[in-house]
């Protein structure tokens, strides 16, 4: 009988078709901690999945892993949603994951770092929008559970720094579901009652336990408040949104209460430092007056008082003089460049005057000899026309013997103008007469 092999290939797609075909390996939640952390290039995240005993790879392909919303590294411990198959190349049975998220506590620490960096870029967090804390406040709001420690702390602490103010206290849930929404009632009631300072406080606890006071809306109720907020949740280890966005961070309860109030023993004593530092200031000041007052008596001016104005009255009659002096200097200087002012004008005056006199002269002799020459010429001019005139003369040729005939006023030129009797005038050159034509 003959043996039939099986390629590797063929073993390793019936094991893939088996586990394939497995509905319960199809979907699985499954959690432990990454380690051998690998980041494909190509966005591919390749990891082995841990706990104390055991240990399995696993492939998260990039279109999953960017909708991770943390930044996945060695050391987590996750919970992952996926589905078991072999990879046919190793042989090797793999986890092919879907989801993955931080397993309990990282989980809660992970919303908290989410909340903290939003918060932060949105400048909730900002030293501008922080609010001075009164140095003397008269009354004190605090905000924390009744009965409870950290009250204690705070009650005995602000008791023994400063008894003068007063301090209400407005009970609060500290923890629980939705204990937030109650701090933000509170919250919001105080800020309207005109308080000089708001304390929030609570002890220490888990992450789990402080997480009310890591809510955004209580967060953003605090930002809004007008009163400055002291927090003083948790201990030193502890940090909450509420420390950031709040106007003063304490490390404790008591702490809190130390930055609310100041401490009246050290008023007192500072108080009394000063009033003995300015008790030995006066007495000083006073001592130095009279030495300065006996120095002043016994000065010889004030035995010869004369002397205190006798060189003013000497300056000021030096001043009179200078003034004088300067004054008749400023006038015969004045004077001076008057006479030569005046004596420039004058000069300049009379040869003005010669020059016009001058070309008075010259333009009449111009004139009269211009006027002279134009009536020649026009003189000229006109007997040369005269003689034209004549030339044309009708009177002229009259004496010549010629006659000028006119019939009603109008020179007869043609015998065709006239008839016979027709009377006209005939004009010689000595006078005129009358006619009748007669053309027989």
């Amino acid at each position: 009988m003959d043996k039939r092999y099986l390629t590797v290939t063929a073993l390793n797609k019936y094991i893939k078709a088996k586990i394939d075909n497995d509905f319960q390996l199809q979907t699985i939640l499954i959690k432990g901690e990454i380690s051998n952390l690998k980041k494909h290039s190509s966005g591919h995240i390749y990891f082995t999945l841990k706990d104390d005993s055991s240990r399995i790879s696993a492939v998260m392909f990039s279109n999953k892993a960017k909708k991770l919303n943390f930044d996945v590294k060695d050391g987590d411990k996750v919970l992952i949603e996926a589905n078991v198959s072999v990879y046919l190349v190793t042989g090797s049975y793999q986890l092919y994951v879907n989801t993955m998220e931080i397993d309990g506590i990282g989980n809660l620490f992970l919303k908290f770092e989410q909340l903290k960096k939003k918060l932060a870029n949105e400048g909730l967090f900002d030293d501008m929008h922080k609010k001075k804390i009164p140095q003397y406040p008269s009354k004190i709001a605090v905000l924390t559970a009744y009965p409870s420690a950290a009250l204690m702390d705070i009650m005995r602490t602000i008791k023994m720094r400063f008894p003068v103010t007063r301090v209400i206290i407005f009970p609060i849930p500290v923890q629980g579901k939705d204990a937030y929404i109650k701090i933000i009632e509170t919250l919001r009631y105080v800020d309207t009652l005109k308080f000089n300072t708001i304390i929030i406080a609570r002890g220490g606890g888990s992450l789990e336990d402080l997480w009310n006071f890591n809510e955004e809306l209580l967060a953003r109720a605090i930002y809004e408040c007008l009163t400055p907020i002291i927090s003083g949740v948790g201990h030193e280890v502890d940090f909450t949104i509420c420390d950031f966005v709040s106007d003063y961070r304490a490390a404790t309860p008591t702490a809190a209460a130390i930055k609310a109030t100041p401490d009246l023993n050290e008023m007192i004593t500072n108080l009394n430092n000063q009033q003995s530092l300015l008790i030995a200031n006066m007495k000083h000041k006073i001592e130095n007056y009279k030495n300065n007052l006996g120095r002043i008596q016994s000065f010889y001016l004030f035995k010869n008082p004369e002397k205190l104005y006798a060189d003013h009255l000497q300056h000021i009659s030096y001043l009179q003089d200078k003034m004088q002096y300067e004054l008749f200097n400023q006038f015969n200087k004045k004077k001076s460049q008057y006479m030569n002012i005046h004596f420039i004008l004058s000069s300049k005056n009379k040869l003005f005057i010669n020059n016009i006199h001058h070309k008075i002269e010259n333009n009449s002799f111009l004139l009269e000899k211009n006027f002279k020459n134009k009536f020649k010429q026009n003189q000229d001019q006109l007997y040369y026309i005269i003689s034209k005139l004549n030339a044309l003369s009708p009177l002229k040729t009259l004496e010549r013997g010629y006659a000028i005939v006119s019939k009603n006023n109008k020179n007869i030129t043609s015998i065709k103008n006239i008839k016979n009797k027709d009377k006209i005038e005939v004009r010689l050159k000595d006078g005129t007469f009358q006619a009748v034509v007669d053309k027989e």
